[in-house]
């Protein structure tokens, strides 16, 4: 009876497990669908933030590298070919894709024409014809080109407003002062190309303006533009001048091949397209995928490049990325399976348990097998993040962490903390000189979470994991709005190696610096063996084979007599006996500024004619075609009854040095422009501030803008001498007769004014009489305020600061100048050193300074053909004595003149 009742019952059964059975599957399916759903979203939002990054990373190194070029460009006196290769040479190394030639281009009008050709031609161009395309507007002209690509060829002359996307481009540059990009359109010198080799291209461009001297007298009021001024159009050199434009042609298919060949992986079909000025959109270039599978997702990435918009189009592959597999039909027909076992077994449970044991053991092994599956697609993505050697961070909009990347967490090196205010303490956030704490409120998340993007903003992580500190860049932006909440993310690079890199070749140009000082020590060792030239001939011979300084000697008739290992490699083949003129002529004397040099003006010619020739810089190119910036010197030899019987020269390589200096001369003009008017609005409004805050008698926030004031103004004295240590190499030297003794008599009076503090004697300043001398009024009063400053700075505390300023004869036509003082003295085995650049021999005593001040003193004496030399005074202090040429020999003081008066301060 029993058995009858399961019986008719079972069938109900049966249909009840396979309904529920059902249901479960397509639930469980929906809900792998989903995650699935979420993890392919998060993936193709990867890949698509990667592509934007790439190119606006890409974007963004070419506009800062034309950048530098145009500011370095505008920081010589006297533009040329030479320099101008010199500037872009190094961008071939820098890996740019789809670059074709960086140029330079100045505007004329139709009388402009023929002066700005000559002009240019004087200045290292000399087959340089400019073609004008029309009459009666302003033409644009390219003067320098360097080419790229190995296949431009370099092009000069060219009337560029024949184009008219990229005049326009040149015209919004000269009118907005910054960088401009042009329409897409077809580069001339593609327009000879066959159709099927024509790249859409763009054109890159940044106006080039002369950094402004401070010394130069300011332009009156109503000036017209420098373009308008034909003299300024044919390169003459004005302080506030616009000079001309630096152009880069870039090759739209061959810079997205090169950007985004890697980083696509063949995922993706892309598509770059520029919105024009009209409004419309152009197509420019495209990479497609190699695989024949279907384009499933589109994405459209806008990216702004300086004034100009463009539009990245994706079709995305999607099959291959993660939660794009079929995990969720597998979940719901392994669902189903085991629901149609389940049913199986109710409906055949009479047929005997160990059989219906074994299937539901099958049954749950492969629902288990599907589950398994979809948890190895939840985790793909997982996996993708800690694969990559960046840092990856995402917060949500309370700053709570909701991802940190293996990567991340070994660079931060501590656990994570959640509140932007806390992340600076809790991780060690400093700027890039790893003291300065990093402000919570401008940290790149923090900043995202505002809505504002960042990008490679460097910084150093220093704290219990780091001690050492690494140097790292962060990017970052808010979370895009399919992320479905918001929030931000960060990408984490380290940059310890590159900067350690850096560090790396600032200790090489020292080393450099100590080898030119040993070649210049061998080079007087061999000065003053000439005497002895013809009974050691051969002995010399073999000492000057072993050296690297190139040495020549030639016979009163200016033919060569003997060239050492360096000079053979840099001279021509002859057959015959080679004269100095010819040789001069071979290797292509030029001077700095172009000019080639005459045949009187070569060093061995002049040394020939009995003149001592020091420190000539000269452009040559060597026998195998290689260009080389040489310092040359030359002296003339005497027999035993004093007549001249030759010359010898000698030289050595400044190439390096020359560039370094270039790199400082940008610098320069670079902190000029863009750091000392904002620093000077913050110092407005900072003193502003404070004094609001001293009348409300607030004192501890008004103490805190006193640490403002002095940090800015300590930025600022740093900003004057970096100015100040390019100017006197770089500045143009005006001499004319000046009296040393009322230049001193102001520089004291002013140091006077600035010297009292409270509770300390003023100081005592005693100046002898003083010569005139020929020489640069600004340079000669920055070389004595430093001098005076320093002996007066540094004085222990408590203590008086005493100076005297003395002078001497010295020599035929020199006068030595001594400023010695009573104060802490310099450190044993610094007396040489304390020149060099940023060197600072008390940076430990709390004295402040940016070490600048003695190297710009070595400077402007060496400019003017003199010497300056640190030694102990005897009693303690220091003593500097400089010596430089006078006017002449009745204008030098006599030593010990009796009416040297004391200058001293009695009150602040």
């Amino acid at each position: 009876m029993r058995f009858r009742r399961v019986a008719r019952s079972a069938p109900a059964l049966t249909l009840l497990v396979t309904a529920l059975g059902a249901v479960a599957s397509a639930g469980g399916g929906v809900v792998v669908y989903q995650a699935q759903q979420r993890m392919l979203a998060q993936a193709v939002e990867h890949r698509v933030a990667l592509i934007e990054s790439a190119v606006r990373g890409e974007t963004g190194r070419y506009l800062a590298a034309l950048r530098s070029v145009a500011a370095a460009a505008g920081a010589f006196d006297t533009l040329t070919a030479v320099k101008f290769g010199e500037l872009a040479g190094p961008l071939r190394s820098a890996g740019m894709p789809g670059v074709t030639s960086i140029a330079f281009f100045v505007p004329a009008t139709d009388e402009q024409v023929g002066p700005v050709q000559q002009q240019w031609r004087q200045r290292g161009a000399p087959g340089l014809v400019l073609h004008p395309v029309g009459t009666g507007r302003e033409h644009i002209f390219s003067i320098f080109s360097e080419p790229f690509d190995g296949v431009t060829a370099a092009a000069t002359g060219i009337d560029v407003t024949q184009a008219a996307a990229p005049t326009a481009a040149l015209l919004q540059a000269r009118d907005t002062g910054t960088v401009a990009v042009s329409d897409t359109y077809q580069l001339i010198r593609d327009m000879r190309l066959p159709p099927a080799q024509r790249q859409q291209s763009f054109v890159l461009t940044a106006p080039v303006y002369a950094v402004p001297d401070p010394a130069a007298p300011v332009p009156p009021t109503g000036a017209g533009p420098p373009d308008a001024d034909p003299a300024h159009a044919a390169g003459r050199d004005d302080a506030s001048a616009f000079r001309g434009w630096v152009l880069m042609g870039l090759r739209g298919q061959d810079f997205i091949g090169g950007t985004l060949q890697q980083i696509t992986q063949g995922s993706a079909d892309v598509t770059l397209q520029a919105v024009a000025a009209d409004g419309r959109l152009d197509s420019v270039a495209a990479l497609e995928a190699p695989s024949r599978r279907a384009r499933t997702i589109r994405r459209d990435v806008e990216v702004t490049v300086a004034q100009r918009r463009w539009r990245l189009h994706l079709d995305i592959i999607s099959a291959g990325l993660p939660g794009a597999g079929p995990a969720h039909v597998a979940t719901t027909g392994a669902g189903l399976g085991l629901t149609a076992l389940v049913a199986a077994l109710v409906a055949v449970l009479a047929t005997g348990r160990r059989r219906a044991d074994a299937r539901i053991a099958a049954a749950t092994a492969q629902l288990r097998a599907a589950e398994t599956e979809a948890r190895e697609q939840a985790g793909l993505l997982t996996a993708v993040l800690d694969s990559v050697s960046d840092g990856v961070g995402v917060v949500d909009e309370r700053g709570a962490f909701l991802l940190h990347n293996p990567a991340a967490q070994a660079m931060l090196g501590v656990d994570d903390r959640d509140g932007p205010h806390e992340w600076q303490a809790h991780y060690g956030l400093f700027h890039a000189d790893g003291v300065t704490p990093f402000p919570a409120d401008e940290l790149p998340l923090t900043r995202a979470l505002r809505g504002q993007s960042s990008t490679e903003v460097p910084m150093v992580v220093r704290n219990s994991a780091n001690p050492d500190g690494i140097v790292i860049t962060v990017s970052a932006r808010p979370l895009h709005p399919t992320a479905g909440r918001p929030g931000a993310v960060a990408v984490f690079h380290d940059v310890t190696a590159r900067t350690a890199a850096e560090r790396q070749l600032a200790d090489a140009t020292d080393r450099l610096r100590r080898e030119l000082d040993r070649r210049l020590s061998a080079e007087a060792d061999l000065r003053a063996a000439r005497d002895d030239l013809a009974a050691q001939q051969q002995y010399l011979r073999e000492v000057l084979d072993t050296i690297d300084v190139t040495v020549v000697t030639c016979g009163t008739d200016g033919l060569l007599v003997h060239a050492n290992r360096a000079a053979r490699a840099a001279l021509p083949d002859s057959a015959g006996p080679l004269d100095i003129v010819a040789a001069a002529r071979q290797l292509r004397f030029t001077h700095p500024d172009g000019s080639a040099f005459t045949d009187a003006e070569t060093p061995l010619a002049r040394a020939l004619r009995g003149e001592h020739v020091d420190g000539v810089e000269a452009h040559v190119v060597h026998a195998d075609g290689t260009r080389h910036v040489t310092m040359l010197h030359a002296r003339p030899l005497h027999g035993p009854d004093g007549r001249i019987t030759g010359a010898v020269a000698s030289s050595y390589s400044i190439t390096a040095l020359r560039e370094r200096e270039a790199e400082l001369t940008a610098f320069a003009g670079i902190v000029a422009h863009d750091l000392k008017s904002p620093l000077s609005v913050i110092t407005s409004y900072t003193d502003l501030l404070h004094q609001d805050l001293a009348e409300r008698g607030d004192t501890e926030h008004a103490d805190l803008l006193d640490r403002v004031l002095i940090t800015a103004r300590r930025m600022s004295r740093l900003i004057d001498d970096l100015l100040g240590y390019a100017a006197a190499r770089d500045a143009t030297l005006s001499t004319t007769p000046v009296e040393l003794g009322a230049l001193v008599e102001e520089v004291v009076t002013e140091r006077l004014a600035a010297a009292g503090v409270p509770g300390t004697p003023p100081p005592q300043i005693c100046v002898g009489p003083l010569p005139t001398l020929h020489a640069d009024p600004a340079l000669l009063r920055q070389l004595f305020d430093n001098l005076i400053g320093n002996a007066v700075k540094y004085t222990p505390p408590g203590r008086p600061g005493q100076v005297t300023i003395t002078a001497e004869p010295h020599g035929d036509g020199h006068v030595r100048i001594v400023v010695a003082d009573r104060g802490i003295g310099i450190p044993d085995g610094q007396h040489d050193a304390i020149f060099t650049g940023f060197h600072r021999a008390h940076r430990a005593a709390g004295y402040t300074g940016t070490g600048l001040g003695l190297a710009i003193c070595q400077r402007v004496v060496h400019r003017h053909g003199g010497t300056i030399t640190a030694t102990d005074n005897p009693g303690g202090g220091a003593r500097f004595t400089v010596t430089l040429p006078t006017t002449s020999a009745t204008e030098q003081p006599t030593a010990g003149a009796p009416d040297a008066r004391p200058h001293h301060t009695t009150t602040r």
